[in-house]
């Protein structure tokens, strides 16, 4: 079915235009607010809401036009098992081929959009920051990949990835053992952002520092004004 979608897809003449991948939980006010804020620059564009477990936001679709799903297996952002790593990545992949946009870009509850100025990354996907992986991984990482320039994660709410790069990757899922990938910097396998940027740099695709979004937790830091997307806006819970 991945094989027959992708002959389909890829290679289309897809513009510049994205759609959202929002995993939430039971912060109702916290996620209308952030749809909201997204509606308000971003009328048109598709995001897809999932509850991981907690609310029923199925009177969010004809209220804001969006698609919804519920689903009953938690992970959070704050992955607790493998199992769970990888009923995340499929989430992710489930959205990509809903879609037909060349980006998809990661809401959670704290992501401000703050206005529709939004310019895409030179690479294949792009965060806020780039922390660095534990050596050993970092080495494993440049083993498989010579088109990364920039190994580490920050691909937290806010950050954006090339929706063909992350298909093709999941294509070859068996291959990401997360086992002994998770041996090598535990953070891959605890946390959604850790885990994606993981998964792209694992499979040959690159990272930048992406200008389209920011950050308002970091201690005395002011977010850019020009950045489409603040993480971080924890006003509502």
């Amino acid at each position: 079915m991945v094989k027959d979608y992708l002959n389909t897809m890829i290679g289309k003449n897809m513009e510049n235009k994205f759609a959202v991948h929002y995993q939430t939980w039971k912060q109702e006010k916290a996620a209308e607010f952030a749809i909201t804020k997204f509606r308000e620059y971003f009328p048109n564009e598709q995001l897809r809401l999932i509850s991981d477990n907690g609310l029923d936001y199925s009177h969010f679709i004809p209220k804001y036009n969006i698609d919804f799903e519920f689903s009953n297996i938690g992970t959070g952002s704050r992955l607790k098992t493998i199992d769970a790593c990888y009923v995340w990545l499929e989430r992710v992949f489930n959205t990509c081929i809903l879609y037909d946009t060349e980006w998809i870009v990661i809401f959670e509850d704290d992501v401000l959009t703050q206005n529709s100025n939004i310019t895409f990354p030179t690479e294949d996907s792009g965060g806020m920051i780039c922390w660095p992986w534990k050596d050993n991984l970092t080495q494993l990482l440049k083993n498989r990949n010579n088109k990364n320039e920039m190994f580490g994660y920050g691909m937290c709410g806010g950050s954006i990835f090339r929706r063909e790069s992350f298909i093709n990757a999941y294509c070859r899922i068996h291959e990401f053992d997360l086992n002994y990938i998770g041996s090598l910097d535990n953070r891959v396998i605890g946390y959604t952002d850790t885990l994606i940027g993981c998964f792209l740099q694992y499979f040959g695709y690159s990272y930048q520092i992406w200008e389209g979004t920011d950050d308002m937790t970091y201690p005395d830091r002011i977010p850019s004004a020009t950045a489409c997307f603040i993480h971080g806006y924890k006003e509502l819970y």
